[in-house]
């Protein structure tokens, strides 16, 4: 590095922010934390559908989606966050995750039924 280059000369901050936030949620998806106190992905469903069966659904969601995040084709966790959005009566999310369901799981003619039924 030259030494009459001063440092933060060339630092733009909108940039910097714009390449943080690619590096962060990558296709939409944000990475899930590691340090977190679940061992393995059983931990983590467990976790999330004992708060889904106490009604907490914004928690369970955050967990089903850490879950599709490492296994994208886990067909327990979008038939969880399917559920949960019918129950909130949230057809827009409903649909949207069984788009991404059919994608993942491509051995599921269920969630393409299903998406059909509500569309």
């Amino acid at each position: 590095m030259s030494e009459n280059r001063k440092t933060g000369e060339n630092f733009d901050e909108k940039a910097a922010g714009d390449i943080f936030d690619k590096l962060k949620n990558v296709e939409g998806k944000i990475k899930p934390k590691k340090e977190g106190k679940f061992k393995n992905i059983s931990d983590l469903m467990n976790e999330a559908n004992y708060l889904k069966d106490k009604g907490k659904f914004a928690e369970a969601i955050e967990l089903y989606k850490q879950i599709i995040f490492t296994l994208p084709d886990s067909q327990k966790a979008y038939e969880a966050l399917i559920d949960i959005y019918q129950k909130q009566g949230d057809a827009d999310s409903e649909k949207d995750i069984l788009k991404k369901a059919i994608a993942s799981c491509k051995n599921n003619d269920g969630f393409k039924n299903r998406l059909n039924e509500i569309e």
